[in-house]
């Protein structure tokens, strides 16, 4: 059997077993690689302006100025098939595989899945090197949340992925939570700046505000699908960076994303 991501189904609060240790025992079973930390270390080391982490398609990297940067909360908001999975399994199969190209080595990578939906053949499928990828499955959002803050005290993962994607419907007991308070946007933030961390949340709409110093925005405009029963295999989309650092308009450029093609169409 191939080798899959280190997983686990953190538990709701009233299982026996807790959140806290379920996470311990997800970075424990990482080991040196987690404590080596030579990623972070080496980004300490650059002076040229902050670290990115690339998307690994080029018009979104083009207007991210090399991708996603460290030490940062970022956003990718758009509604379902709009090509947010896509543009995820691109970050996390250019982390866990490397850019040969650019001189970039293979490094890992935390997905805090609060719907469930991460794919591991289809995220094998798209080049991501599995046995990079700590793998956390939790919810509510308060757990989520938590579990996040504590990978991002966890030296060596350059880059964390929180997915609070409701498109296929919350459950009774997500509708029922409060809306997450600034509060913990605000140590999520802080938390990312102290490791040299790429945060990346990922949702159907904004949620975190100002304390995200990139958002980006994804508009489906078409999709194409192949097959019987009828399979997505193509989706255009425009990707609108609506949130970063020094920038004085809104940009945007239209991509092509799934297995066919990740090229531009059309600056913005």
């Amino acid at each position: 059997m191939p080798p899959g991501p280190l997983s686990a189904r953190i538990p709701l609060p009233g299982v026996q077993t807790s959140s806290e240790s379920r996470i311990q025992q997800l970075l424990d079973d990482f080991g040196p690689r987690l404590q080596a930390g030579e990623t972070l270390r080496n980004a300490r080391k650059q002076q040229a302006g902050p670290a990115r982490q690339a998307s690994g398609i080029p018009a979104i990297d083009e207007l991210l100025d090399g991708g996603f940067p460290r030490g940062e909360l970022s956003e990718i908001a758009g509604p379902a098939s709009s090509g947010r999975t896509s543009l995820l399994l691109s970050l996390l199969a250019t982390t866990t595989r490397g850019r040969p190209s650019t001189g970039s080595g293979a490094e890992l990578a935390a997905l805090v899945d609060t719907p469930d939906a991460f794919d591991p053949p289809s995220a094998r499928a798209a080049g991501v090197d599995l046995r990079r990828i700590l793998w956390a499955r939790v919810r509510p959002w308060s757990e989520a949340m938590r579990c996040t803050e504590r990978l991002l005290e966890t030296e060596g993962l350059p880059l964390v992925v929180l997915d609070l994607d409701q498109s296929g419907g919350p459950s009774p007991r997500t509708r029922s939570e409060p809306p997450i308070p600034r509060s913990a946007w605000t140590r999520l933030a802080r938390r990312a700046a102290a490791s040299r961390t790429a945060l990346v949340v990922l949702g159907e709409q904004r949620r975190a505000g100002e304390q995200a110093r990139v958002a980006l925005e994804l508009q489906p405009a078409r999709a194409r699908f192949t097959g019987f029963p009828p399979l997505l295999e193509e989706i255009e989309t425009r990707a609108l960076l609506v949130r970063a650092p020094g920038a004085g308009r809104h940009r945007s450029v239209s991509v092509r994303l799934g297995s066919a093609s990740q090229d531009v169409k059309s600056p913005g």
